[in-house]
């Protein structure tokens, strides 16, 4: 019905065409399963193919959640290129070496677009990572990087934050890599109140090594050194750093990659040591074993074993979202007042 003196708005159609890359693509068919209007579908070959562009609405589920910045949306024509190319060091590093279907190329891309979304230039970030699957994310990042040794990531990065403090530290762990060996430096880095984000990219097994059980395997959890099933507790990553005195503490999925990119910039914009766990998925191992080897399946899981927080709890999941803030002096300030006072 068409009320009298009413303006009438004509919408314009956007121009949305969806982009490929098959020398990045590893045909994990995420894209294909994701997409909510069956824009994509599988090639004899195993590549998506664009089948009906026309459905398309630029939601960007497919781009956020491909592991291999292989497919991106342009509007418009804007994002010719895919967003993240300027970001990834093109010539000599990718594409990257993940699994199939790995989400620690969707967490990476998460960390881009909050580095992006911010306005922070390339020059002035500083990525650190240990050893290990998430160990690998450096190498592919067009910023200033260092790839160190096993569970030591958070101590270099101290001492690169101290050293030049106008840089943005962004320091990403595995599960194995942050919980276990480097467990105690997680604790201090916390306790010092650094100004450092850490991004823990949880998949509840040592990932490169083989798909032994980590700090987080759930309890029952198979992995190849827990074939009955894991029977140990699993650390709840969180509540470890809460208590350990950072700043800001917080949990997102890679399921819930939009939430995850929020909270990444929640927290690179916080003073102090910020932690964010992202939980992800390892469709080769972790998801084999435990009956998930699709990781459309993996993602799909995700939400059956998360809440939100601040809602009411559910036993046996994890909250996402925020989980803690604080406004503790960080380190630096602490050391100027004493610098100060000696001098």
């Amino acid at each position: 019905m068409c009320l009298k003196g009413a303006e009438k708005v004509q919408k314009t159609k956007k121009d949305i065409k969806v982009h490929i890359n098959h020398d990045f693509c590893k045909r994990c068919e995420i894209c294909v399963k994701i997409c909510p209007f069956d824009v994509l579908a599988t090639d004899p070959d195993g590549y998506p193919e664009v089948v009906a562009e026309d459905k398309c609405t630029a939601c960007g589920l497919c781009e956020t959640h491909c592991p291999d910045f292989a497919i991106w949306i342009e509007v418009d024509g804007k994002n010719k290129e895919h967003p993240a190319y300027p970001y990834l060091r093109m010539d000599d590093r990718m594409p990257n070496v993940w699994c199939p279907g790995c989400g620690i190329g969707m967490v990476f891309y998460s960390i881009i677009r909050a580095v992006k979304d911010l306005g922070i230039p390339k020059d002035k970030v500083a990525m650190v990572s240990g050893i290990g699957c998430t160990g690998r994310m450096p190498g592919y990042a067009d910023f200033n990087t260092l790839h160190t040794t096993h569970g030591r990531a958070l101590a270099f990065s101290i001492g690169l934050k101290l050293a030049n403090p106008e840089l943005t530290v962004i320091t990403v762990l595995g599960d194995g890599d942050g919980l276990a060996i480097g467990g105690n430096h997680l604790i201090h880095a916390a306790r010092r109140n650094v100004d450092i984000t850490a991004v823990l990219v949880n998949n509840f097994n040592y990932g490169m090594t083989g798909g032994q059980v980590s700090p987080t395997t759930p309890q029952g959890g198979y992995t190849t050194t827990s074939p009955y099933g894991n029977y140990e507790p699993d650390f709840d990553s969180c509540e470890l750093v809460k208590g350990a005195g950072a700043n800001f503490v917080a949990r997102g999925t890679t399921f819930h990659i939009t939430l995850t990119d929020q909270l990444i910039k929640k927290g690179l914009q916080t003073k102090g040591f910020s932690f964010i766990e992202v939980i992800s998925h390892c469709p080769t191992y972790y998801g084999r074993f435990n009956e998930m080897p699709d990781p459309f399946d993996m993602l799909n899981w995700q939400k059956k074993a998360v809440y939100r927080a601040g809602t009411t709890p559910r036993e046996g999941r994890l909250p996402i979202g925020v989980i803690h803030t604080a406004d503790h002096p960080d380190y630096m300030e602490i050391l100027k007042q004493r610098t100060g006072m000696i001098k």
